[in-house]
Formats: C-alpha cells, sequence, structure tokens
C-alpha cells in the first residue's frame, strides 16, 4: 500500500487511550462536559494513536514508555527504548536489537547492535540533512547528547557531545587517512573531509581535539558491543 502523502490528510484528534475524539466536538462541548464531570481523560492530541495501542511488539522488544514510540515506527526484535530522552517517530526504527536512549527523527534508520547514547539527536529529513533520510550503520555508538545529520557507517563511535552535520569540516592525520583506507578501500578518505564524505565509511571514530576545538575522525579501535543479556 503506498501512503505517500496520507499524513497530511489526517486530522489532529484528542486520544483517549486508543478513541480518537474530534478537537470541533470536544470545544463545542466543553463546558457541558465538565461541569457533568464527563470530560475525558485526554493522553494526547496527535494524528494517530500511539504505538502500543494497535502494534504488538516483537519479541523481547522493551518499551519503558508508551509515549516514546510514535505509530509508524519501526522496531525490530530485542530493540530496547528507555524513558527519559528516548523518542522513536513516524517512519522511522531500527533494523536490529538496538539499545535506543536518545532521539531517532523521522525516515532515520539504526541498525542491528548500535547503541543511541542519552540525549543523542538523529536528525530526519526536515532537520538539515538536505532531505535525505539519515541512517546509522550496525555496531554503531552515538555518546550522549550527540548529533549527527548525516549517514554514519557500521562500527562508528561519535563522542559524546560532537555533532557531524553534511557540511561538518573534520580533520584527519596521515595516520588515520591510511588506516582507515585499510578497511574502506573503495572510498576516498583525504586529510579534510565533510560529514557527507563519510557516508558508507565504516570504522570511524569522531571526536573533537580538546586543545585545538576541530572536529577529527580516526580509526575506531573499540568494539561496541551491546549487552546479550538484554538484548
Amino acid at each position: 500500500m503506498n501512503l505517500n502523502g496520507a499524513f497530511g490528510v489526517l486530522e489532529n484528534c484528542a486520544w483517549t487511550g486508543s478513541q480518537p475524539i474530534e478537537l470541533d466536538w470536544l470545544r463545542a462541548n466543553e463546558i457541558s462536559l465538565k461541569i457533568t464531570n464527563q470530560y475525558p481523560e485526554i493522553t494526547m492530541v496527535d494524528k494517530f494513536p500511539r504505538f502500543l495501542s494497535h502494534v504488538i511488539p516483537a519479541d523481547n522488544t522493551r518499551i519503558l514508555e508508551t509515549s516514546k514510540v510514535r505509530f509508524g515506527a519501526q522496531l525490530a526484535a530485542g530493540t530496547t527504548v528507555m524513558p527519559g530522552a528516548a523518542y522513536i517517530n513516524f517512519n522511522a526504527g531500527t533494523e536490529g536489537a538496538a539499545m535506543v536512549e536518545g532521539r531517532i527523527s523521522s525516515s532515520a534508520v539504526v541498525g542491528a547492535g548500535s547503541d543511541v547514547g542519552g540525549g543523542a539527536s538523529i536528525l530526519g529529513v526536515l532537520s538539515g540533512t538536505d532531505g535525505v533520510p539519515v541512517s546509522i550503520g550496525e555496531n554503531t555508538l552515538l555518546g550522549a547528547n550527540s548529533c549527527t545529520g548525516t549517514a554514519i557507517g557500521d562500527s562508528c563511535i561519535l563522542d559524546a557531545g560532537v555533532t557531524i552535520l553534511p557540511g561538518t569540516k573534520i580533520t584527519l592525520s596521515e595516520k588515520a587517512v591510511a588506516s582507515l583506507k585499510e578497511i574502506n578501500p573503495d572510498k576516498e578518505i583525504t586529510t579534510v573531509m565533510k560529514g557527507s564524505d563519510f557516508i558508507g565509511v565504516n570504522g570511524v571514530h569522531f571526536r573533537v581535539n580538546s586543545q585545538t576545538g576541530q572536529t577529527v575522525a580516526m580509526r575506531s579501535t573499540r568494539e561496541v558491543k551491546l549487552n546479550s543479556d538484554l538484548h
């Protein structure tokens, strides 16, 4: 079924559990409902209900707060969505067991074995990604409060607080260039690159030089591995 454009056709409704109520009806009857103590408990106002109101998640999938996953998201088995800063939007989700403690915006996809750290943000197609959906590779770590608006490859690390956007200038040493070319022989890797140049490049560790403030990249030497007991 092709649902392109469906989002713009749907109207906002007040939701009490999984039941929609027209906003105009609520406005017209607000006083009488409140006087007779019949005004419903509204859980949210949105175009569609919450994910868990209509979707039974796959085995070993944990969602610790119902408001953190929006209807239209896709969660693979073994995904854990923590409370707090975590959120998975419409048309976004995971492709395998993943830890989500940050925000996965619309159309963004996270690969199996990856960890979206507390407060980390993966930007959506309307948030500065030039309309290109962002994908996060497998076994990749987005550190706490980091932000990415471009695709990140497999086995990468984005340090806490680091922001990588398509136009972000990133510096690499000659040693880093050589070591990354070893595992990415088909990619062009130079001493100065933009964030968008790293699409499909695996094994990168992004960090900020604390002395110069430059965003730098090097070959990752750490293995990102989720706790098998939790996933």
